[in-house]
C-alpha cells in the first residue's frame, strides 16, 4: 500500500508489524513452558504426605534441642510412610549419637545408596564422614555355625545380619550363644574393641547317652555327693583297748598278791616281837608293801580305764569319722588322760 504526502510516496509494509507480534507470542509462550518444566523437576512440598512433613519438622527439632531418642522415633516414623535417602541419614544420625553403632553404620551406608531424595553434596560429605566413624567403633564377623540350622542369640537376642550374611558388634562385651536339638550349646564371650573384622566359627558337638540322662535337682546332687562311702566297721581298736587293759589287770593283780605277802610278812613279824625285842625288818617290809599297794591301785585304775575305752569304742567308726566322735587317752606312770570332742 503506498500512501502519497507532501507529494512524496510513502510505503507501509504490514509484514513487519505481523512478525514483531508473533516473536511477542512465542516468548511468552517459552517462558511459561520453562516455568511449567521448573516445578516438574522439583520437588512439590504440596505433594508430600502431611503425616511425613510433620515428622521431619519435629524430627529436626527434637535433634536440634538433643533429643535424640525422641528424633529417632520420628526419623523412623517418616521413613515409614516415604522411606528416602533423607530419612535413613536422620536415623543414622540420632543413632550415633545414641551410641548405636551398628545402626549408625547400616543407616548412614543405606543413606548414600539410596537413589529417592538424595542427598546433596554436602550431606553426602557429611554423612560420608560420620559413617567413617561409626565403622570405627564396630566389629564385623563372618559367622559360621555348625550345624547350619543352630540357633544363634546374641546378649539374649537373635542377631540381624547384614545382605553378605555377616555381623556387626558395637564396641564392648558381648555374649554368644549357639544351640540345636540333640546338641550341647556353646556360650562364648566376645570382647569387641572396633574397627576389625574377624572369623568366627562355631561347632556344635552331640549330647552323649551319659549326658542325656536327667539330672537330679542340686539339693539332692549335693547331698548324694557329701555323703560318704560306706566303710567296713573294724573293732581293732576297741580290741587294742581291751587287751591293753587286760594287761594292766594281770599287772595289778601281781602287784596285789606282792603287797598282800609283804602285808602278812609284816604281821607275822610283829607277832613274833616283843616289847624288848623289835622285828629289825619291819621298816623294809613296810615299805614295800606300801609301794605295792600303789602299784596295784595304779594298775587297776590303767585297767578299768582301758576296759571301758575298749568297751565304747566297741563297733565304731573308724578314725576317719572323727569328725562325729572321738576319745584319746594317754597311759603315763601318773596316770591315764582322756580327751575328745563330740
Amino acid at each position: 500500500m503506498t500512501i502519497r504526502m507532501d507529494g512524496q510516496p510513502f510505503r507501509f509494509r504490514a509484514r513487519s508489524g505481523i512478525g514483531l507480534g508473533l516473536a511477542v507470542l512465542l516468548s511468552m509462550a517459552f517462558l511459561q513452558t520453562a516455568r511449567a518444566a521448573d516445578k516438574t523437576l522439583e520437588p512439590s512440598e504440596a505433594s508430600e504426605d502431611p503425616a511425613y512433613r510433620r515428622a521431619i519438622k519435629e524430627g529436626l527439632a527434637e535433634y536440634a534441642a538433643l533429643h535424640y531418642e525422641e528424633a529417632r522415633s520420628l526419623f523412623r516414623h517418616a521413613h515409614e510412610i516415604s522411606p528416602n535417602a533423607r530419612t535413613f541419614r536422620g536415623i543414622g544420625m540420632t543413632s550415633f549419637e545414641l551410641r548405636d553403632y551398628v545402626a549408625a553404620v547400616r543407616n548412614l551406608s543405606a543413606a548414600l545408596k539410596d537413589p529417592r531424595k538424595p542427598l546433596s553434596p554436602e550431606q553426602s560429605k557429611n554423612a560420608q564422614e560420620l559413617l567413617d566413624r561409626s565403622r570405627m567403633l564396630v566389629d564385623v564377623y563372618s559367622l559360621t555355625v555348625s550345624p547350619r540350622h543352630a540357633r544363634v542369640l546374641i546378649d539374649g537376642r537373635a542377631p540381624e545380619l547384614d545382605a553378605d550374611r555377616t555381623l556387626l558388634l558395637g564396641v564392648g562385651l558381648h555374649n554368644l550363644e549357639v544351640s540345636a536339638p540333640g546338641m550341647i550349646m556353646r556360650s562364648l564371650p566376645i570382647n569387641v574393641r572396633g574397627g576389625e573384622r574377624k572369623e568366627l566359627s562355631v561347632t556344635l558337638e552331640r549330647v552323649s547317652v551319659a549326658s542325656a540322662r536327667p539330672t537330679e535337682p542340686a539339693g539332692i546332687r549335693q547331698a548324694t555327693e557329701a555323703k560318704p562311702t560306706p566303710k567296713a566297721v573294724s573293732n581293732r581298736t576297741a580290741t587294742t583297748w581291751l587287751l591293753a587293759g587286760g594287761g594292766a589287770a594281770l599287772v595289778a593283780g601281781g602287784f596285789g598278791i606282792y603287797w598282800a605277802t609283804r602285808q602278812s610278812q609284816l604281821q607275822t613279824c610283829r607277832r613274833l616281837s616283843s616289847p624288848m625285842v623289835e622285828c629289825d625288818a619291819e621298816g623294809a617290809i613296810t615299805t614295800e608293801r606300801n609301794v605295792g599297794i600303789g602299784a596295784t591301785l595304779g594298775a587297776g585304775a590303767a585297767a578299768l580305764t582301758m576296759g571301758i575305752i575298749g568297751i565304747l569304742s566297741w563297733n565304731s567308726q573308724p578314725p576317719a569319722a572323727k569328725k562325729h566322735s572321738a576319745l584319746d587317752c594317754t597311759v603315763s606312770p601318773f596316770g591315764v588322760t582322756c580327751g575328745g570332742f563330740f
